[in-house]
């Protein structure tokens, strides 16, 4: 069936994780002609963009193109359809989308936390100071939403009835409410929490990182002070079809993250290439997020832990129970 390009892309243009998809080329004899990957501007867009322009995979992969997209549901679609081959994403989300028998695995993680509670007021440095104040958090029910209600429940706090909270669509439109004074405080993950820090210098107001949720984790859990935020998952056909190239992505995603550490200004001009933020704003966001590569098999008792926490808040969160192990790539055999 011929492939209908220009509906491919407007389908790809929307998310806001990013999606390692098969082309509409069809399939040599030889393997995999053409990968196309998709992202959207958050830390996740660096080791992609590393994958495009300094990796093997080009060696393995002759064709690679970004396309980039804008929200979870469009994610889903190209996952559910087998479209999208490799998404990284939210791991709440991976595991929402498993437990919804989308035939995906989790691959890795590879962000560990850089969600902040960001406001103009220095005071806010406990949960307890956020009573009766207006706090903005993007995403309905996804993890920041979810990830703040248990830390400050945890607090003593009851978040619909101590404060108030107000749902934006983005984090984009949290840092235009915010620096417009309609809220007292927002929730941030980086690179936008750096990029609404330099937004508000521009306009002469002090944002602070009021609260780092790494280290609240660690105060209420007795966990180390991180979280398993962000990995990549991938459908399972495509790890069955294609294990080389898998083994390819794994491994070099792996090494972009070395890369990351060693030059961080580079690595800023790349991400800035695949989002629209200056360089110097990625670059500030390095220093406030946390990098780790843990293939799945091996982060599954803290992503566990997390999912718990998190089911906490959310009774109906992954249809009420865990992943199975099935949801974790297990080492090539």
């Amino acid at each position: 069936m011929k492939c209908d390009r220009r509906r491919f892309l407007q389908l790809l243009s929307a998310s806001t994780g990013f999606v390692l998809t098969t082309a509409c080329n069809p399939q040599s004899a030889n393997g995999l002609p053409t990968l196309g990957i998709s992202g959207s501007p958050i830390l996740m867009s660096i080791p992609l963009a590393y994958l495009m322009e300094k990796s093997r995979l080009s060696q393995v992969v002759a064709d690679l193109e970004f396309i980039p997209i804008r929200n979870h549901e469009q994610i889903k679609a190209l996952l559910t359809s087998e479209q999208a081959k490799i998404s990284p994403n939210p791991t709440l989300l991976s595991a929402g989308l498993y437990q919804q028998d989308i035939p995906i695995k989790l691959l890795n993680v590879m962000i560990w936390g850089n969600i902040y509670l960001m406001s103009p007021d220095s005071s806010l440095m406990n949960w307890e100071d956020l009573a009766g104040k207006s706090i903005l958090i993007p995403f309905k029910g996804s993890m920041p939403e979810m990830l703040f209600r248990y830390l400050i429940t945890q607090s003593g706090l009851n978040p619909d009835q101590d404060l108030t909270l107000q749902s934006t669509q983005d984090f984009q439109s949290t840092a235009q409410l915010l620096l417009s004074g309609q809220g007292d405080a927002g929730v941030f993950a980086e690179p936008q929490a750096s990029s609404v820090r330099a937004k508000g210098q521009q306009q002469d107001i002090e944002l602070f990182y009021n609260l780092d949720f790494k280290t609240q984790w660690a105060a209420v859990t007795g966990q180390p002070p991180r979280y398993p935020q962000a990995g990549i998952s991938i459908v399972s056909s495509f790890l069955e079809r294609y294990p080389d190239v898998v083994e390819v992505i794994e491994s070099e995603l792996e090494n972009s993250l070395s890369w990351i550490s060693e030059n961080p200004s580079e690595a800023a001009q790349l991400g800035s290439k695949y989002m629209d933020i200056p360089p110097q704003v990625i670059e500030q966001s390095l220093q406030n997020n946390l990098f780790e590569y843990v293939p799945a098999r091996e982060a599954k008792g803290e992503l566990e832990v997390f999912f718990k926490s998190l089911m906490q808040v959310n009774p109906k969160l992954l249809k009420g129970e865990l992943p199975k192990e099935q949801f974790y790539k297990q080492p090539a055999s």
